[in-house]
Parts: C-alpha cells; sequence; structure tokens
C-alpha cells in the first residue's frame, strides 16, 4: 500500500516535470493506492485551476476529470474517509512541521497505515521526513 497526495495524481493530466514517473507508479501500483477523501477535491481543483489559467478547453478538462472519477470509481486509488481522530494528528503534525494542515492530511493517513507516502512536494517532503521515514519524493 502507497499513500499519495494530489501532487503527483495532477501530474497524470498535465504534461509537466515527472509526470512519466507519475504515471508508471500509478500503473505499477493501481489498486494498491491510498489517499484521503479530500484528495479527489484537491486533484480535481488543480486541474480546474489550471485549465482557467491557460484557458484550455471545457471539454479537455471534462476529459481529464472523467478519466480521474473512473479510476476512482475502479479503486485505482482508494479513498479513505477522515476521522476526527485523523484530523487531530494532522494538526498536530502541521503545528509540530510548521506546515499546512492539507499536506499533514496526507502524512498522518501514512502514518496510521503504516506505509510510504509519495508527493511531488520536496518542500513539505523534507519537513516530513523527519517524522516519517516512509516519505519519498517522486523523481528522487
Amino acid at each position: 500500500m502507497i499513500a499519495i497526495d494530489a501532487s503527483l495524481a495532477v501530474k497524470w493530466y498535465r504534461a509537466e516535470q515527472f509526470s512519466l514517473e507519475a504515471t508508471a507508479l500509478f500503473e505499477t501500483n493501481a489498486g494498491d493506492l491510498v489517499a484521503p477523501d479530500l484528495f479527489a477535491i484537491e486533484v480535481v481543483s488543480a486541474l480546474v485551476r489550471n485549465a482557467n489559467a491557460v484557458k484550455a478547453s471545457s471539454g479537455t478538462m471534462e476529459q481529464c476529470i472523467a478519466a480521474f472519477a473512473a479510476e476512482l470509481e475502479l479503486g485505482s486509488i482508494k479513498l479513505i474517509r477522515l476521522t476526527a481522530q485523523s484530523v487531530t494528528d494532522a494538526a498536530r503534525l502541521a503545528l509540530d512541521l510548521g506546515h499546512p494542515l492539507k499536506d499533514c492530511i496526507y502524512l498522518a493517513l501514512a502514518m496510521e497505515l503504516g506505509c510510504d507516502l509519495v508527493t511531488c512536494d520536496a518542500r513539505f517532503a523534507a519537513k516530513a521526513k523527519g517524522v516519517w521515514a516512509g516519505v519519498r519524493v517522486l523523481g528522487d
């Protein structure tokens, strides 16, 4: 099982640095990927924000969102419902690390499940590695 964050998943739908590595991780581990339920909102929000910024056609964006939704339906990524305890644990981590709560929710999930967390956010990973050895940066 591997926890992933939205920074990684967005690379499945946008051609940018480490997109090939992100796609390979997905193809190799589909069905063993987990994320908090916040993940779906974050991924779609990032895709919409990017489409608006570059004035992409809504049809193209709708295809990307539909493809992402299909992977969720297929169970390629298992969404884990946030609990009061997981939010509390993430808040503690956010305070300890001096980092935004939303990123620490992914870290708290990985710690709870005892699995690696793969992210594309090197700044977050540098902080998170101090409390969880299983944090990896895609492309490292």
